[in-house]
Parts: structure tokens; C-alpha cells; sequence
């Protein structure tokens, strides 16, 4: 799987006289996608009122992303010694030293990043990242001749900016880094409940981040981000990416999961090479590439939405939005952060999700496992609903699409179920994770 995810998951909520389940991300092999509910009232001939939740594998939906659209972007320099030459190492490792003073060890901080190194290191290609320490007392700094990381308060200025990187390369007459300095800022403050704070946060729990409703930014996704900027990728808007902003990311029950993806990983392969030992990963998760975004640097991030539900002519289903807010730029984050589907009992569905596959492979046949559950976790003791078999091709570009699934007609009035997939369910490729 990417990173470690091989499934996507999603939850039911009540909402009026509706009971409906709602969406989460999973980076296991399980993925439960949408919210769907049934209509309650008390006349027979409507449909009983029951919560469920759905999950569904992906392979290909043009429409949804342009087939020939342009992969992961490589940093470019724009100094006159180097101008137009790509950012690199030569040295093929990012090495550097923690802050002990803005991040402690054995702090929320220094475990998010310890396991955001892991998770970048779970990459196909000849590039890796190591700690190299802590710092020692001469402070940290930007330009003094080793790679740094620390949180700072980098002013109101900045209040709109989770991070930055700064690397050397710019000064190198062949556009080569030797240094690259991360620093988390503080103050990043987006606009959501409690005002005046910083959003930086350290949870895993799906309800406390941004990307779900809730306030808080994902470090471990930050931080992925910014390596990213370190090993000389540039911001890419052209696809569902790491690079495209913060929220590449993946739930099973309550708990997120940031991964690399098969865009990021794409890249480093070519910059790199790919690792003697590289595995494919397998990812299913429950968002889609919606467009990009200008960058105030010429740069493109990448919209990311969540994936729908739609019925057997393609209309997407009823849906409520129980929660929506403004980001810091004022539209909304997410149009509809945890939607809330309203379908029938015996109804067929189009459920819609990505998948990538990164690694040594170039095609790949895998089992996708669909079940319904009676919880937002779902593994293998779930009732299985449908099997079917999808074909994977690792060229960096996740593949979103549609699959039918039948609910079912026995489903209990007032009981919550939640739908979801598993992918490779077999273990029959043998993955980095």
C-alpha cells in the first residue's frame, strides 16, 4: 500500500430525521468512503431510516482527471549561476538536526516528525532521509552549513503559511543542495474555532483536522510536505499529490494517516533512481483531484475534494453537509468536508475513490474486497458484499473511479452501518509496508 494504506473508510451520522454515515480516509487495507443513509418515515411505503457507511475501489474516471495531465514537478533555480537547472542532491540524503529547544525530544513534535521521516523513507527510490540528531548549542539557523529543523513563530505576515524550506541549492553553480532548513510555523492560524491560536496540530484523530471539520492542521502531513521541498520537488497541480498542499491523506476508523503517494514517489524515482530493494505500495483513499491553484511563486497546489456517490444514471445522491467553514483565503476548504448521502434499502450505488500504486511494479492486478460493517473500522470479519479485480498501473498518477454495489434490503431502521474496501485483500503484492 502507499505509505501503508490499503483501504478507505466511512461513517453514518444522524442528521434530522435522517440517519446517514460519513466519510473518512483510511491508509490500511481498508477504506470506507461515503456517507449514506435511508429516509425515516412512519409510512411503509417510504423507505426505513438507517445510517451506513460505503466504501468502493476506484480505476478510472476520465472525466474526473485529465489523462495526460502533467505529473510531479521538479524545484527549479532562478539565480543567474543557475537559472533553469533543477534542484538536487548529489549526495542522493537529507540529513538534518532536530531543534532540542522548539522541539524536545520525546515531545508530540519530535514523535509526529520521527514518523514522518519513516513514512518518507517507505519511498521507491535511491533518495533517503535520516536524522542527524539533535542540534548542539549554537542554535538554529537558515544558511549555516547544516540542514535544520524547528518550529518558529514566523509573524502575522506569515499567519497563512503552515511551513517553509530553504535550501542552498540556489547558490550552487549547478543548482545542487547541501543544506535545507525546514522551520513549522507557529502561527499558521486559518480561520476556525478557537480563534487566535496556532493550527499547528499533533493529532491523528480524523474529527480535530482541518481536512474533516475540525481546526487543526496534520504536522506529519506538513512535514511530508516540506521533505518533499528538500529532496527537490516543487509544488504540483496537476493531479491528487503530496505536493499539492497538506492533506494527502487516508483514515480507517478515527485515525489519519499522511502518505507519500504515487505522484511524489514518481518523482523521486526520477530524480534518483529507483532503489535496488523498492516494493510497490497499494493506497485506496476517499478524495479526488479537483483543479489547481495558482501559487503566489508561479507554482500550482492541487483542489483536493472528497469522492461522491451517485446512482445508476450518474447523478450524484442527496447528500446534507453537516459541517463547512471558511479557510484562511475565505472559500471553503472543502465544499462538503464529512457529506451525508441519502439513498434506498435494495438501491444500486456508484461509490467513487482513488487508488495508486508506487514502487518497482508497472502493472498490477489486485483483489478489492467490499464490505459493510456495523462499526467505522473495517477488516476482514465485516460482511463481504462484492470482490472485484482491478488493474493498477504505477505511472504516478492516482486513478479515480466508480463502483457498483448493491445495498442491502435487510438492513436494520435506526442502525447505523458503514461500507468499505479492502484492496489486495489476499496479500498477494508484496508491499513496502
Amino acid at each position: 500500500m502507499l505509505s501503508g494504506t490499503k483501504g478507505l473508510l466511512e461513517r453514518f451520522v444522524d442528521h434530522s430525521n435522517y440517519r446517514c454515515a460519513s466519510p473518512i480516509i483510511t491508509r490500511t487495507k481498508h477504506l470506507i468512503t461515503h456517507q449514506i443513509c435511508y429516509a425515516s418515515n412512519a409510512s411503509a411505503s417510504k423507505p426505513k431510516a438507517i445510517q451506513m457507511k460505503l466504501t468502493i475501489l476506484i480505476i478510472s474516471l476520465a472525466l474526473l482527471q485529465a489523462a495526460e495531465a502533467l505529473a510531479w514537478e521538479q524545484g527549479t533555480c532562478i539565480m543567474p549561476l543557475n537559472k533553469g537547472m533543477k534542484k538536487h542532491w548529489a549526495t542522493k540524503e537529507y540529513r538534518p538536526v532536530i531543534d532540542p529547544v522548539s522541539i524536545p525530544e520525546g515531545s508530540p513534535q519530535h514523535v509526529e516528525l520521527l514518523k514522518a521521516i519513516a513514512l518518507m523513507n517507505q519511498n521507491p527510490s535511491q533518495f533517503s532521509y535520516a536524522v542527524a540528531g539533535f542540534d548542539n548549542d549554537d542554535g538554529v539557523a537558515t544558511d549555516n552549513g547544516e540542514s535544520e529543523i524547528w518550529l518558529a513563530d514566523l509573524g502575522e505576515k506569515y499567519a497563512g503559511v503552515s511551513a517553509v524550506e530553504q535550501s542552498n541549492a540556489e547558490y550552487s553553480t549547478t543548482c545542487t543542495a547541501t543544506e535545507s532548513d525546514i522551520i513549522i510555523n507557529t502561527r499558521y492560524r486559518p480561520t476556525r474555532e478557537p480563534v487566535g491560536v496556532g493550527k499547528i496540530g499533533f493529532s491523528q484523530d480524523k474529527n480535530q483536522l482541518f481536512e474533516y471539520g475540525g481546526s487543526y492542521s496534520h504536522f506529519r502531513a506538513v512535514l511530508m510536505h516540506e521533505l518533499g521541498h528538500s529532496a527537490g520537488l516543487q509544488h504540483e497541480g496537476d493531479v491528487l499529490n503530496l505536493m499539492g498542499g497538506n492533506n494527502l491523506l487516508v483514515a480507517n476508523g478515527d485515525f489519519v494517516q499522511a502518505y507519500i503517494g504515487a505522484d511524489a514517489a514518481a518523482g523521486l524515482v526520477a530524480i534518483y533512481g529507483l532503489a535496488a530493494n523498492a516494493k510497490p505500495d497499494l493506497s485506496v483513499n476517499h478524495w479526488r483531484y479537483g483543479g489547481k491553484i495558482a501559487g503566489v511563486d508561479g507554482s500550482f497546489y492541487s483542489h483536493h475534494y472528497r469522492t461522491r456517490i451517485f446512482d445508476t444514471r450518474n447523478q450524484e445522491l442527496p447528500k446534507t453537509c453537516g459541517y463547512s467553514q471558511p479557510d484562511l483565503n475565505g472559500p471553503l476548504l472543502n465544499a462538503c468536508p464529512e457529506p451525508i448521502y441519502r439513498a434506498n434499502p435494495g438501491a444500486t450505488i456508484k461509490l467513487e475513490l482513488s487508488y495508486e500504486i508506487a514502487g518497482a511494479a508497472n502493472l498490477h492486478s489486485v483483489k478489492a474486497h467490499y464490505y459493510l460493517s456495523t462499526d467505522n473500522f473495517i477488516d476482514a470479519k465485516d460482511t463481504l458484499l462484492k470482490t472485484r479485480t482491478l488493474t493498477l498501473k504505477e505511472n504516478g498518477k492516482p486513478l479515480t473511479t466508480t463502483t457498483n454495489l448493491v445495498l442491502p434490503k435487510t438492513l436494520e431502521r435506526d442502525t447505523d452501518y458503514w461500507l468499505g474496501c479492502i484492496v489486495d485483500a489476499e496479500d498477494r503484492v508484496e508491499e513496502s509496508v
